[in-house]
């Protein structure tokens, strides 16, 4: 396998051992600038077999237009309205309601938003129907290289009280590895995750996933475990997790 990486982008630990652990193991990478608005990047690379890529969203959609194998591990069923039909109640937020962003009817006290699909149109957030308001009227003005659009869909929730949060990595159906990445309102790096954590994963990547390699959030609330969301696996952050067996795994990916 060929790991192409981005070099701007990974501002955090797993980055320099994502780097180790390639270079160490002999494995072919390349590290690459992505130029903004679909300029490609630099160095070109051209494998003549597998190849993965590290990075941001615009990476992971270059390596799709490449045709690359895998290339990045995206798709259509990165969005909450798919997570929610296949999960239901194990979705930590299974109850939202769906709107486009020009749409999102007033909300009476402090709610939850968050785009539907991992692209990165904006980070879920907890906020107030006056600042939420606020915020769309400046965003639906924009009308050049804007993330969110009117169309954008979003979900709607209730605020919830996240205990822990935690990051998971599954490759073919089994979760590799792991890390505690929040504790409160606090952020931490611990590469500890509770047994009955890792368990919750397994049975929840044997029951559904959105491609064969993903990162699954895994949150606590009121002392249950939830699944928070589904992220590409290409684009999410390391925290603590083994970068080291999830590298191994994807290397033993056949395709």
């Amino acid at each position: 396998m060929h790991w192409v990486v981005q070099n701007n982008l990974f501002n955090e630990q797993g980055f320099h051992t994502l780097m180790d652990v390639l270079a160490h193991g002999s494995i072919p990478h390349t590290l690459v600038k992505v130029i903004p608005f679909g300029g490609g990047i630099e160095p070109e690379v051209r494998p003549s077999g597998p190849v993965i890529v590290m990075g941001s969203l615009s990476l992971t959609r270059y390596a799709c237009e490449q045709g690359w194998t895998p290339g990045a591990f995206i798709n259509d069923q990165f969005d909450f309205r798919v997570w929610r039909r296949h999960l239901g109640p194990h979705l930590l937020n299974a109850e939202a309601t769906v709107h486009r962003f020009a749409d999102v009817p007033v909300q009476p006290g402090p709610f939850f938003i968050r785009p539907c699909l991992d692209d990165k149109a904006f980070s879920g957030m907890l906020t107030s129907w006056d600042a939420f308001a606020h915020w769309r009227e400046q965003v639906l003005k924009l009308d050049t290289y804007a993330t969110v659009t009117a169309d954008t869909p979003v979900a709607v929730s209730a605020p919830r009280h996240i205990q822990r949060e935690y990051r998971m990595v599954v490759v073919d159906g089994r979760v590799i590895t792991g890390s505690l990445y929040k504790l409160g309102d606090r952020v931490v790096a611990s590469s500890q995750v509770e047994p009955e954590v890792q368990a919750f994963a397994q049975r929840m990547a044997e029951t559904w996933g959105p491609d064969r390699a993903y990162a699954l959030d895994v949150f606590m609330h009121e002392g249950e475990l939830f699944i928070g969301e589904f992220n590409n696996l290409n684009s999410a952050g390391f925290y603590a997790y083994d970068v080291g067996k999830m590298v191994a795994a994807v290397e033993a990916m056949r395709f």
